[in-house]
């Protein structure tokens, strides 16, 4: 038996409308690659128009495009 690891990002965009006040997209791919890192995964996803803003976050194709602020 073997087991291993799906990395997954979430967005980091405030959204007011979930629950917690962030953005709950999701971005994964779905087969294993190598080699298997955060990195890796952030280069498959800029692709799909995922984007990591300079200070570190990560947002989606809907808020890639903005720049909204996180709230904690």
């Amino acid at each position: 038996m073997t087991a291993d690891a799906y990395l997954v990002l979430r967005c980091d965009a405030a959204d007011q409308a979930e629950s917690d006040g962030r953005c709950g997209a999701e971005g994964s791919w779905p087969i294993r690659f190598d080699p298997h890192t955060h990195r890796e995964l952030r280069r498959l996803l800029k692709g799909r128009g995922w984007r990591r803003t300079r200070d570190g976050r990560d947002h989606c194709p809907n808020h890639a495009g903005s720049q909204q602020e996180v709230t904690t």
